[in-house]
């Protein structure tokens, strides 16, 4: 039989549930402190992005009011395949929403078209006087 001998198994190395603590909380506050400086980082480019954010949907939005009709309906079409196809073949949600992303700005830039349109030619027939 084998013997037992008198020692006292711990779990966490030491026998003082304070040095324990006082460690957690040590870990715990310069984790803290290292989430602060990222934040402050980030929030110090903050401006520079969203000023890029700007530029590139300003950009983008140009572009899609040079593009025919045609263009338009057969992207939006496209965009709409894709994500329904991610969608149906169980890929990530978020995923599936971005894909849908480009259908959206090119279908709006096709309503804008014909609204405007509508509005020239009621405004033409107010001219007109009917």
């Amino acid at each position: 039989m084998p013997s037992q001998t008198g020692t006292k198994r711990t779990n966490g190395g030491s026998s003082d549930g304070r040095n324990t603590f006082t460690g957690v909380v040590a870990n715990a506050q310069e984790a803290a402190g290292r989430v602060i400086t990222g934040a402050e980082r980030a929030a110090e480019h903050l401006p520079e992005v969203v000023e890029g954010a700007q530029v590139y949907a300003r950009e983008t939005q140009q572009a899609l009011n040079r593009m025919p009709d045609q263009t338009l309906l057969v992207g939006t079409g496209f965009s709409l395949g894709v994500a329904v196809g991610f969608f149906f073949a169980g890929a990530n949600r978020l995923l599936s929403l971005l894909a849908l992303l480009p259908a959206a700005a090119m279908a709006a830039t096709l309503i804008g078209r014909e609204e405007e349109a509508e509005g020239g030619r009621s405004g033409q027939r107010r001219a007109r006087g009917g």
